[in-house]
């Protein structure tokens, strides 16, 4: 890790003394503070330019928001995950212990951003009435591991800018489900997106078995890096990935392809809903 804590200045952001633990939390605030940012750009680009986002309810108009406040963010993580998957000869020469002043400013920002979400979601249940338990879970895990990583000087970063790999499908989650309200489900574009969609979510799944491979390969110098509760949650959430929410979601988004349906906000039909619904029709039928 460079150092510039001779007194010289820092040429970039990426020249930053590192292991300052007041730039490293000053850039977990930058990071919470700038998707705040995006978030509320959003909404008022999308209240001044977009009819569809006016008609929304409330609840619907932040789900709007968070979903392009996590495609700008996905789109950060997967140029960073790219790069280091396939372009950075340092993080591949040591995938346990290999650090990269780059890959710092990611890892502190994406802390800022999983806050943020934490924030967002819990304060969203709380105003709605609602809650996504799956996207709880993920989110948490998301910020605690970035979090020790932000507070552990020792620990590797390729399993950490992989790990931000996985956000590859939120862009085209945020574009889906815009589209979907839009009224355009059944257009060329939406099929293309969903397709793509789909696509993303399956190689998210071959990345986790890479990720596996890696921890497996490279387990006592993982846990010599790491501390062990922080070992304990990656291990668990890597687990949670692969087998539960990675098959779950591309399951969903498969049935979604087939039945455009939005559905994170379709109300559950209950059974005096239905038996009205039958009895209507067969009202109907008996009057014809």
């Amino acid at each position: 890790m460079t150092s510039t804590s001779d007194g010289a200045a820092p040429e970039s952001v990426f020249d930053l003394d590192y292991t300052s633990w007041q730039i490293r939390s000053t850039l977990v605030v930058a990071g919470f503070i700038f998707y705040l940012g995006v978030f509320v750009v959003c909404h008022q680009l999308s209240s001044s330019l977009s009819a569809t986002y006016r008609s929304l309810v409330a609840r619907e108009k932040v789900f709007w928001d968070l979903a392009a406040t996590r495609a700008v963010f996905g789109v950060q993580s997967t140029a960073a995950g790219l790069w280091a998957l396939l372009g950075d000869s340092v993080l591949h020469a040591d995938k346990a212990l290999g650090q990269r002043n780059w890959c710092w400013l990611h890892i502190t920002t994406a802390t800022g951003f999983f806050f943020f979400e934490n924030v967002a979601v819990h304060l969203s249940s709380l105003l709605f009435r609602t809650s996504d338990l799956f996207l709880v879970i993920h989110h948490l895990f998301a910020f605690l591991g970035f979090l020790g990583l932000t507070v552990n000087l020792r620990a590797g970063h390729y399993l950490p800018m992989v790990t931000l790999l996985l956000e590859m499908s939120t862009p085209f989650t945020c574009v889906s489900w815009m589209l979907l309200k839009a009224g355009w489900p059944r257009t060329l574009l939406w099929k293309v997106n969903q397709w793509l969609m789909i696509h993303m979510f399956h190689c998210r799944m071959v990345l986790t078995y890479h990720m596996w491979w890696v921890c497996f390969c490279h387990w006592d110098r993982l846990l010599d890096s790491l501390y062990l509760p922080h070992f304990a949650l990656f291990i668990m959430g890597l687990a949670l990935l692969t087998f539960i929410l990675n098959p779950y979601w591309t399951h969903k988004k498969t049935q979604q392809l087939l039945n455009p349906v939005d559905w994170n906000f379709a109300q559950p039909e209950t059974k005096n809903n239905r038996l009205e619904r039958i009895g209507g029709r067969v009202l109907q039928k008996k009057q014809s």
